[in-house]
């Protein structure tokens, strides 16, 4: 049987603060925002948004969930309606969220067959920079914002799925990759991709797989599920760039016994980027929350 979830543990210890209501009845607790600018790229301010829950009373640091939005690194923003209500969902489960702004490298361009495959490399690097940026921040302030730094978890849709796992496994000197700028011990804490995919399978290795729970579409049409071509572009055009989706991620962690829980859309194809975020936030905290050490599998038609 799981433990008991962070966020029930988490509720269990605020209720006290709205008035002794039972954890069935419990009264939505006010929400804070706060805004920061974490790096500057490009002569661009990039900001990422803060949500916990607003109270004066003094509380323990709590874990933080660190989301990247979608958009194929051109268009996108972490202040559109659906970002912001997975934000406040998961700042009520007890989390620190924090939605952030990266640098879209590829904005007015091609990211399809006709695109180069070093720049498309040099976008998910780029991408990959600022997560390592915004970590850092947080990290660097953890005092200040009461989360823990090392429980941080990434999370990302699509092309931000895309950052947050390449972020956790890219290794220095490999795709032009100088230097990763946070602490040499740290690691993240788990990893939620929806529609995600790595550059390179073997990055992940025994000494720093993370707990993730994977979400993708097997009949995706932008990002593989399995190993396939970025965009499924042949071998003979520019933009081919083999890639490696949430099945082939989720059966490296299983070859190597890491805990993961893959959900396998039967239906839906890249629609399963943002799904998660609506229909399946219970699953979330969850996983993230019982740290079980499951792996699972599990496919699941559009519902």
């Amino acid at each position: 049987m799981a433990s008991e979830s962070w966020t029930r543990k988490f509720w269990k210890r605020i209720v006290g603060l709205v008035g002794g209501k039972t954890e069935d009845h419990l009264v939505p607790l006010p929400l804070r925002k706060d805004t920061y600018v974490y790096t500057q790229k490009a002569g661009q301010d990039l900001e990422l948004d803060v949500y916990r829950i607003d109270t004066a009373e003094e509380t323990a640091p709590w874990a933080t969930f660190l989301y990247f939005h979608g958009g194929g690194f051109s268009e996108g923003s972490r202040s559109e309606t659906r970002y912001v209500q997975f934000m406040e969902k998961l700042a009520r489960l007890g989390y620190v969220a924090v939605a952030a702004s990266y640098h879209l490298s590829m904005k007015g361009k091609s990211m399809s067959c006709d695109q180069l495959q070093s720049r498309k490399i040099a976008a998910f690097r780029s991408a990959a920079e600022d997560v390592w940026a915004a970590t850092s921040y947080l990290i660097k302030h953890a005092e200040e914002l009461n989360i823990l730094p090392y429980s941080i978890i990434l999370a990302g849709s699509s092309a931000g799925a895309e950052a947050v796992v390449n972020a956790v496994y890219w290794p220095e000197g490999e795709m032009g990759l100088e230097k990763r700028d946070l602490p040499p011990d740290f690691a993240y804490a788990g990893l939620l991709s929806m529609a995600g995919a790595i550059l390179e399978l073997d990055w992940i290795k025994p000494e720093n797989a993370i707990p993730s729970l994977l979400f993708h579409g097997e009949d995706d049409p932008l990002v593989p599920y399995g190993s396939q071509s970025h965009h499924y572009c042949r071998p003979d055009q520019p933009g081919y760039l083999p890639l490696y989706g949430a099945g082939s991620i989720a059966a490296q962690l299983k070859r190597l016994g890491c805990s993961y829980h893959l959900i396998t859309g039967l239906e839906g194809g890249h629609g399963w980027a943002d799904k998660p975020m609506f229909d399946h936030v219970d699953l979330i905290e969850d996983f993230f929350g019982a740290q079980d050490g499951r792996r699972v599998e599990e496919r699941w038609k559009w519902r």
